[in-house]
């Protein structure tokens, strides 16, 4: 889950990590669109996807217990938290209500983003969560206070219309794709990825890494500059309208390694300083042929963008192509990061 780990700090790097719900939004987020990408990768079983899920919960709840400060426990015998039924039924026969735990009797739970999240029915703990929220007990013996209709109701609908928007762009990402290491990666005997094989162990060719700016260049007002250091470097890219584009190579030496087959390009990329943009990629093959317009809605997260081209049996290459970029076809002037391109053989 390496790629899913960078995603999550960076966006709490360029937001307010130290805010219980901007991680929340950020944890919800992350998996709902793990979702969407499992449900779309019909190569994985439920076995597999479910294994996923459960890694996806311990990186979360990793994570979300670095904000949470070390909890003492009190010096009397502890016990293990009956279930919220449970709880109800003994109560009632003990004469105490459900809502107050025994004083000095520690609660068992996990990190939570919300400490005052109390779930007073069953019911409510059968619903969906995300793995990384914490017990239902109150801690102290205080009394619980009603989780608001907005968190409850309009905030989990919020997110799940939020799903499709962000669901493509955390694709690859969520599937815990590996980033390219070096431009010499080569593609081995063309071979798709198999059922169960993740996008991480595909065989990838390198277009273009912030290592080689040779490859990049740009057109009428655009820039581009290389910006990070080492493993984390990337080029910023910027358009201020439509005919400033940034292009990079695509060396005829990677088109004669793929000519003729079904490819699928991988362009890794994030919006600077929590700004949304869309971008726009087209490619330029000479004799095989290009990849029409495309246009990706990019977040300030790590993302993969992906799309497929058909290169024409019988054709090979007369020259170098180029895939051209515009960060912000709105022409406001947005900059995308461009962290990686690489091109892979498709199913």
């Amino acid at each position: 889950m390496e790629g899913i780990e960078r995603a999550i700090r960076n966006a709490f790097a360029k937001g307010d990590a130290a805010n219980p719900a901007t991680r929340q939004r950020i944890y919800e987020s992350a998996w709902s669109a793990h979702e969407h990408a499992l449900s779309a990768n019909a190569a994985l079983s439920e076995p597999q996807k479910t294994q996923r899920r459960d890694r996806l919960k311990a990186t979360i709840s990793r994570i979300e217990a670095e904000f949470r400060p070390a909890q003492p426990l009190a010096m009397t015998q502890p016990r293990v938290e009956p279930g919220f039924g449970d709880l109800s039924a003994g109560s009632r026969q003990n004469g105490q209500s459900a809502a107050a735990p025994l004083a000095g009797s520690p609660t068992i739970e996990g990190p939570a983003l919300d400490r005052d999240d109390v779930r007073p029915s069953a019911r409510k703990q059968r619903g969906a969560d995300l793995g990384y929220e914490g017990g239902a007990a109150r801690r102290d013996g205080r009394k619980a206070k009603s989780r608001s209709p907005f968190l409850s109701y309009v905030l989990p609908a919020l997110v799940l219309l939020g799903v499709g928007i962000v669901g493509w762009s955390f694709y690859n990402s969520l599937t815990d794709v590996r980033r390219p290491q070096s431009s010499t990666t080569a593609l081995a005997n063309g071979a798709p990825l198999k059922e169960g094989e993740e996008a991480g162990q595909a065989n990838w060719i390198t277009v273009f890494t912030p290592s080689e700016p040779t490859r990049m260049s740009v057109r009428g007002r655009a820039t581009a500059e290389i910006a990070g250091t080492g493993s984390m470097s990337f080029a910023r890219v910027k358009s201020g309208g439509p005919d400033d584009q940034i292009v990079f190579d695509v060396g005829q030496g990677i088109l004669e390694e793929i000519a003729g087959k079904k490819v699928t390009f991988d362009i890794v990329a994030s919006s600077d300083d929590g700004k949304p943009t869309q971008m726009s990629v087209s490619c330029d093959f000479g004799a095989m042929g290009d990849c029409g317009r495309k246009r990706y809605d990019v977040s300030d997260a790590n993302s993969d963008f992906l799309f497929d081209v058909v290169l024409p049996e019988g054709k090979r290459p007369d020259a170098a192509g180029t895939i051209t970029i515009n960060s912000d076809i709105s022409g406001a002037g947005k900059i995308v990061d461009i962290h990686a391109i690489r091109v892979t053989v498709a199913q």
